[in-house]
Parts: C-alpha cells; structure tokens; sequence
C-alpha cells in the first residue's frame, strides 16, 4: 500500500467508538444506538480503546453500579456521559446493593460527566455516589469528573453506628465524591484530577473527600499513623472549581495528601448536619500548597468544629485569600496542629459575617509562620464569639496585622488567648469587643462600613472619610489584589477592600427590626425569619404582591439585594427600576443563573445611558426600554410575581 493511501486510511482505523445504553430498553441490545443495551453490566466488558464514549439516555435510569476500569491516553478520553434530548432529565445512576453508583477503578484520562447520581441506604453502611480508586497503580492520570448531579446518598456516619467519630471518613469513606490512593506495594497517586460543575446535594458523610494511605512522612501528626502506612507519594494537580454543595452530613471539601491542590469558586451551604461529630466546611490535611480561593460557605451546624475553614494538621504553605463565611455555629477558622506544627499559612481577603462561636480557634499544638491579615470580620446581634481561642501551651507564632472586626447590638466578642507569641497589631476593634492587653497599634473609632450586617461582600467596601483607610501596615509578600480585584498599592486599607472610600448608601433595607419603613406595600407583604437560618429576618413576597421605594438619585447608581427565589411555575418575580427616562427590569425566569431556595446576590448598575446586572458575578439579561412617561423620581419595585419571592439586604448606593 502507498504511503498516502495508508495515512488516509489510519483515521478511520482509530476512529472512536460510542456504546449506548437506554435504561428503558425492554431487551439487551449490542450497544449500537439503534440497539442500545440496557443494563450498566455490560461495561466492564467492553472492549474499549482511547477516545470511546460511554452513552446513557437521558430521561431513563440505571441500577449501579457504573464501573469504569479501562484507560484512555493523552488527548483521547474515554467519556463516560449522556445522549438523547436535551431538554430531558440526565440519565440516573444508581448503586442497586452496591457501596459505589460510579466506580472509576485504576483508570487514568476517563471523563465522567452530565448523569444524575445517587445512592441511598440506611446510613448503616458505607456509600459512595462517585469513587475514584486506585490500589497499587503507580501515577493515575488525568481524570475529569464534571457536570454530575450526586445526591440523597446516605452512608455511616457516627451519629447512625456505634463505631466511632472516625466514621465515614479516612480508607473506605462515604459521600458524594470521595477520591481514594490505596495499596502497600506500588506507590500510588493522582495526577491532574479535575472536579467542576458538579452538585451534591444531602450526602452523609462526606461532600468531596480524598484521601491516601501513602501518606508517611516526618511533617505528619502521630496520630494518623495507624490510619495510613505507606511512604509519602503526594497526588497533584487536583482540582476543584465551581461545584455546588447543600446539605452536607459532615466534611464539605477535603484535600488530603495532596500538592499543591486548587479549590475554587466553590459554594457550601449547610454542612456538619448529622455527622454529630467534628466537622468542618473546607480545610486540608498533610498536604503542600494547597490553595482556597472564592469559596463561600454558610449554614455550619453544632460547634464540634462546625468552622467554614480549617488548616489542619501535617501542612505547610496553605493559601486562604477571597472567600466568604456567614452564619457558621462553629465560627470561621480552624487550627489543629496536633503534636507537628502547621506551618507558613496564610488567610488572607477573607470576609467573615455573623459567624458564631469562634473567629479564629487553635486546637492543641503548635503554629508556626502565620499571618492573617487584612480580612474583614462582622458581628451581629446578639452574638458574643471568641475573636482568637487557643487549646495549647504550644508556641502560636503567628502575625494578626490589618483586619477589622466589628460587633453590633447585643453581647460581647472575647479573648482566649495568652500566648505571647501570637501578636495582635494593627487591627480596628469596634463596638463590643473586649480590650486584649497586648494588642498594639489597635484603631478603636468606626472603621466605615459600608452597610455593616448584610451578606453582600460590597457592603463592606470603607467609605470616605474614614480611618481605616490608608492605614494598614506593609505586609511582606501581600497580594497583588483585594478581594474585588482593587490592586492593593492603590491603598493601604485595613480590611478586605483595598479600592478607594466609597459614598455612603442613599439607603439600606434589612428588614431586621420588622419594619417596612419607605416601601409602599401592594397586596399583603410580611417580614419572616431568615429561610437560610442565618441570623434575622427578611421580606417576603407572596403571589402578586410588590413593594416599592423611591431611589432619589438622579445620577447612575447601584442597586444590590439578596433574592430567594422559593420553588414554582408561573409568572416570574422581577426587580424593576424606573429612571427618570429609562427602566430596567430583571425577571427571575427558572434555569441557570437563577436557583431555587437559596440565596443569591442580584446587582443592576443602572443608568439613563447604559445598565448592566449580574447574580452571583454572572452576567444576566437585563430588559432597558426608554420611559414613555417620565418620572420625578427613580424608584426600584420588586414583585412576587405568581410563585413569590424573598428578599433581603437592599442598598442602594451612587456611583
């Protein structure tokens, strides 16, 4: 055969292959589309080849488990993921009997995406929506797990059995993802595991879990020595961005023997729900590097732990910089070094609303290398938090430089901290906060808040005028940026925020003292307990009935407001503006951005030349028409719409 006529043919010689499955088949077919198999069984007996993909229809459903064993090679993976309609429901995957709905077993360059995973049981047992394992593999690579619906699994935690508080986590853990390095032959690890776009909603115990039992290494603490055995072989390259967490009997997202890992624009509301034991939100274990980044976590139940974040045990260089926590029992940092010091951490641009128990708490052991500065930390009422608390006689060396706390209405934030070593400078205290004698250079007048008390990062933005701003010390290896992307050598701000002072509001609505003073009511509108649970109340729209109040500025402006959308079909709730020769409106239809029973942050930057509005940073279509009767006055008005809707935090500000 001519050289030519043989390069033509090698692609079609390695043309991948697809294999469909339909859950609604009556009969096994062979696997072509037009007789799709109908049972997961078949799988593990395929004989697949770099860049097959396994198809499931969407709209029919699976007994489990999905085992996946075979490799694919760089730039042609094997895809495990869905056809059929769009507009129907991704195919379901469920365990049957089995610990696992999804198995990815010593598999490297396999993508699994777009199904609809599950795995109940009577948290008696161990279960697992997806489980990556690998024993005695050497390096595993190159594993995507993407777009996934993973809910309503339910395996043993300590609450459910009787064997102990370790239950449900370390080897052989439960959850909706948990990623496993196992054996004592090979040295065994991830490389380039990448987590995105998923949701996992009530899952026990874990959320997303990793773990290796090649962990030893002289950094680890000795406790964990009879729980992982093996030589220190670090995964890398992990990565998780984006995913979507509710609901969370214990742990949210874990990295466990890891370098270097990545984990991004995550969102975690309600974790530590059943568990009874010691939770936390997201945090790391014997890892390197590890990086937390845009977080935000909410909703942590009991104060066994019950932290949004923790740098625990065996680390060393953990990054938290641009997260958010609200309304955590347990409160907002963890420390656990155990019998080896954590070292050269860093927190960082962090912003800390009506956390609870504690600010910042030390287990037992040592810190070494610590700097947390310029975040910004609210107190609400009634809340009476430690700021720092320590369980140790061990040296905290760590630097609390820069931050601003501030309590409102009753109670009184405290101290529990007497290690000298641990120095408190330059720091704004104001409101109920008790005097620690060795803080230095502490400001003690109003630091300038914005809109102090509600859950949106930009109230907390300084105004002009006041005195922390361009007044933080230097911070040897600070960030390039703040929070909101302000480089922060434009000003040295206490604090997240390192833009230029902002206007004061033109107004504020909280709802938290029940009143509706400056809104016109149409129809019945009540004041209720925050539906998240988190601390106050909020304004709630039943169907067809709006609210609405003059603006009074007659330049561009911002309007930001929370907005919870409750289930339903029918008219969509709106916020609409009426300028003085322009409106905006923003209806709030169902699908992406816009999700159902929870709390979202709507912005419009209106004006009479152009607006624009985002819901959690994410662009959204605003509809703009030319006033064809002029108004006096602006004035925003929100509607119920046929389904209702609950708002909260509504300020208004000039730009």
């Amino acid at each position: 055969m001519k050289l030519a006529q043989y390069l033509a043919l090698l692609p079609l010689c390695l043309a991948s292959s697809s294999y469909y499955f339909d859950g609604s088949a009556s009969s096994n077919g062979d696997g072509t589309q037009s007789s799709p198999y109908n049972t997961l069984t078949s799988i593990p007996n395929l004989s697949l080849s770099p860049g097959d993909n396994i198809l499931l229809k969407r709209g029919t459903s699976f007994a489990g488990p999905l085992l996946l064993n075979k490799s694919g090679s760089p730039g042609s993976v094997i895809t495990v993921g869905a056809y059929g309609d769009a507009g129907q429901p991704k195919p379901i995957v469920g365990a049957g009997s089995t610990l696992n709905s999804v198995l990815v077993q010593g598999a490297s360059f396999v993508t699994v995406q777009d199904l609809d995973i599950t795995n109940p049981g009577d948290n008696k047992a161990p279960r697992r929506g997806v489980y990556v394992y690998a024993a005695d593999a050497g390096r595993v690579q190159d594993i995507t797990l993407q777009r996934l619906y993973i809910h309503d699994v339910r395996g043993w935690m300590p609450s459910t059995t009787t064997t102990g508080i370790a239950t449900g986590k370390y080897a052989n853990a439960s959850g909706g993802i948990v990623i496993e390095a196992a054996g004592s032959k090979t040295p065994t690890y991830f490389d380039g595991l990448l987590i995105q776009d998923n949701e996992i909603r009530s899952v026990d115990r874990q959320g997303i879990y990793t773990w290796t039992n090649w962990c030893q290494r002289e950094e680890l603490a000795a406790f964990w020595n009879t729980l992982c055995l093996k030589p220190w072989a670090a995964s890398s390259g992990l990565v998780v961005q984006r995913n979507r967490l509710y609901d969370i009997g214990g742990d949210g997202i874990v990295v466990k023997g890891n370098n270097d890992a990545k984990v991004l624009k995550n969102t975690l509301v309600g974790f530590n729900r059943r568990s009874e034991s010691y939770n936390a939100g997201l945090w790391t274990a014997n890892s390197v590097g590890s990086v937390f980044r845009y977080n935000t976590v909410s909703g942590g139940k009991s104060t066994l732990d019950g932290m949004a974040y923790d740098v625990d045990h065996s680390t060393s260089g953990t990054l938290f910089e641009y997260n958010v926590s609200h309304d955590n029992e347990g409160g907002f940092f963890l420390f656990c070094p155990y019998d080896k010091p954590t070292q050269n951490f860093t927190i960082r641009y962090n912003l800390s609303v009506n956390d609870r128990a504690r600010i910042f708490q030390v287990c037992d052991g040592g810190l070494v290398g610590g700097k947390i500065y310029k975040n910004t930390v609210y107190i609400g009422d009634g809340l009476s938090p430690y700021i720092v608390t320590e369980a140790t006689a061990a040296a905290l060396d760590v630097q609390l430089t820069n931050n601003i706390f501030k309590k409102d209405g009753s109670g009184a934030a405290k101290w529990g901290l007497s290690d000298t070593s641990f120095t408190v400078n330059n720091n704004a205290f104001y409101g109920s906060i008790d005097t620690y004698s060795k803080a230095t250079n502490s400001l003690t007048e109003a630091p300038g808040l914005a809109a102090p008390g509600l859950r949106d990062p930009k109230a907390y933005q300084l105004l002009t005028g006041y005195p922390a701003l361009d007044s933080a010390t230097a911070v040897q290896g600070d960030a390039d940026v703040d929070f909101f992307n302000n480089p922060t050598s434009a000003h040295a701000n206490r604090g997240f925020y390192s833009g230029a002072g902002t206007k004061i509001p033109a107004w504020i609505s909280r709802f938290d003292d029940s009143s509706l003073s400056g809104w016109t009511v149409t129809g019945t509108a009540s004041i209720v307990a925050d539906p998240s649970g988190g601390l106050g109340k909020s304004l709630s729209l039943a169907s067809g009935v709006s609210v609405t109040r003059p603006i009074s500025l007659t330049a561009s402006f911002r309007l930001n407001l929370r907005i919870w959308a409750p289930a339903g079909t029918g008219t969509s709730p709106s916020v609409e503006i009426q300028g003085i020769s322009k409106s905006a409106t923003v209806n709030f239809a169902a699908g992406t951005p816009y999700r159902q029973g929870e709390w979202q942050i709507l912005e419009i930057a209106f004006s009479d030349s152009a607006s624009t509005a985002t819901v959690d940073g994410e662009s959204v279509t605003l509809g703009s028409a030319t006033q064809s009767d002029k108004v006096t006055t602006a004035f925003v008005k929100v509607n119920g719409g046929s389904t209702g809707l609950i708002v909260d935090d509504i300020f208004v500000t000039a730009v």
